[in-house]
C-alpha cells in the first residue's frame, strides 16, 4: 500500500460514486470486521474469565483451614484472571463468587470463620468492600436461606468495622421475610454457632483436658461454650450426625426385640386356630405358630400399606443438609418449630431420603 502524506490527495479529482466505492465502503467494511472480531476476542475472555472466577472460588474454599494453600491459590488464580482480561475489580469479584462457594460448600465451623478472616485480610480487601460484595452474592441467589444465613453470620465475627456490618442490613430484611421476624433469624444465628462448636468439640474427640477452641471465634460467651462442651463430652464426643445415627441403629434394635418378644408371647398364648393355650397342657406341634406364620402374617399387613418409609433420614431441600432421627423422637428432633442448623430452612423444606447405616 501506498502512503500517502495527504489523505485529501486520496479523493482529489474523483467524484462522489468513486470516493464511496474505493473508500468509503471499504473503510466501513473494515471497520465491521475489527469491531465483529473484538466482540468474539472478548466476549471468548469473558466467558474465560467468568470460568476463573467459578473455579477459583471453589479451589480456595477447598482449602479451608490449609492459609498456605489458600494463599497459594489465590494468587495462581489472579494472574490467570489478569491474562485472561479479567476487569479490574477482581477482587471484589473473586470475594462474590467466593462468598456463594463458601456458604455453599464449607460448613461453619471455627476454622472457616479463621479462614475467611485470614483471606480478606491476605487479600487486602477492606470490610466495606468486602460487605458490598457480600451482599451482592446475596441479591444473585435471593431464593437461597444457607446463603444469606451464613453470609450473615461469617460478617458478623469477620468484619471488625461496623460501617461494614451496617452495610448488611439489606440482608437481615430478606431473612426477616424468610424466617418471618427478626428474633426468628437471631436465633439460628445463635444456633448456627452453637451447632458449630458442638461439631468442633466432637471433631477434637476424647483425651481432651481443656476446652476445646474456638467458642470465642462464633461469638459465644463462656458459660454456654462450657455447656455444649460438657453435654458433647457426656456423649461420648459424638457428633451431631453420629448421634442420630446411634439413635436410629438403637430404635432399630429396640424395634427388633419387642417384635421378638411379640412373637414369644403369640407361640405361647395361642395356636394357629386362634385358641388360648394352656400353660399345663401338651399342644400339639402342628398347630404351634411359627416364625414362617407369623413373618407372612406381616408381610401381609406390611403389602396393605402403601405408605413409603425413609429410615428417619431426611435431607434439607435448600442445603442438602441430612439428618437423621429414631422412629418415635420426631416430637422431640422434628418438631413443627424445627430449622435447618446449616441454612436455617424450615421444617416443610425437609424430605425423606433412603440411607443405608
Amino acid at each position: 500500500m501506498r502512503y500517502v502524506k495527504n489523505p485529501l490527495l486520496l479523493v482529489k479529482g474523483k467524484d462522489f460514486s468513486d470516493v464511496t466505492l474505493t473508500i468509503l465502503i471499504p473503510a466501513f467494511v473494515s471497520f465491521l470486521a475489527v469491531k465483529k472480531v473484538s466482540e468474539i476476542a472478548f466476549g471468548k475472555l469473558g466467558v474465560k474469565a467468568d470460568e476463573l472466577y467459578q473455579q477459583a472460588a471453589s479451589d480456595i474454599a477447598f482449602h479451608v483451614g490449609d492459609y498456605e494453600n489458600m494463599e497459594a491459590t489465590y494468587k495462581e488464580y489472579k494472574k490467570k484472571l489478569w491474562f485472561n482480561g479479567a476487569p479490574s475489580y477482581i477482587n471484589s469479584e473473586l470475594v462474590k463468587r467466593l462468598a456463594v462457594a463458601y456458604c455453599t460448600n464449607v460448613s461453619v465451623t471455627p476454622k472457616s470463620v479463621s479462614s475467611l478472616a485470614y483471606l480478606l485480610t491476605m487479600m487486602k480487601i477492606p470490610d466495606d468492600e468486602a460487605a458490598e460484595s457480600f451482599v451482592e452474592a446475596c441479591r444473585e441467589n435471593p431464593n437461597s436461606m444457607a446463603i444469606a444465613s451464613k453470609v450473615l453470620f461469617y460478617s458478623e465475627y469477620v468484619f471488625k468495622d461496623k460501617s461494614a456490618k451496617k452495610k448488611m442490613s439489606p440482608l437481615i430484611k430478606q431473612l426477616t421475610k424468610m424466617f418471618d421476624g427478626v428474633e426468628a433469624v437471631m436465633e439460628q444465628q445463635k444456633d448456627m454457632a452453637e451447632s458449630a462448636y458442638r461439631d468442633a468439640v466432637a471433631e477434637a474427640g476424647p483425651g481432651q483436658e481443656k476446652m476445646t477452641q474456638g467458642w470465642k471465634v462464633l461469638g459465644l460467651d463462656k458459660e454456654t461454650a462450657t455447656g455444649i462442651f460438657e453435654e458433647t463430652k457426656a456423649l461420648g464426643f459424638l457428633s451431631r450426625r453420629e448421634l442420630w445415627q446411634k439413635e436410629e441403629e438403637d430404635a432399630v434394635r429396640e424395634q427388633y426385640e419387642a417384635e421378638e418378644r411379640l412373637r414369644q408371647e403369640l407361640r405361647d398364648s395361642v395356636d394357629k386356630d386362634g385358641n388360648v393355650i394352656d400353660p399345663d397342657a401338651d399342644v400339639d406341634p402342628d398347630k404351634v405358630i411359627t416364625d414362617e406364620d407369623l413373618n407372612q402374617d406381616w408381610e401381609d399387613d406390611d403389602a396393605g400399606d402403601g405408605e413409603p418409609t425413609s429410615g428417619g433420614a431426611k435431607e434439607c431441600g435448600n442445603c442438602g443438609y441430612t439428618m437423621f432421627i429414631a422412629k418415635g423422637r420426631e416430637g422431640r428432633f422434628f418438631s413443627s418449630s424445627f430449622k435447618c442448623p446449616e441454612c436455617g430452612a424450615a421444617r416443610d423444606q425437609f424430605k425423606d431420603i433412603d440411607v443405608e447405616l
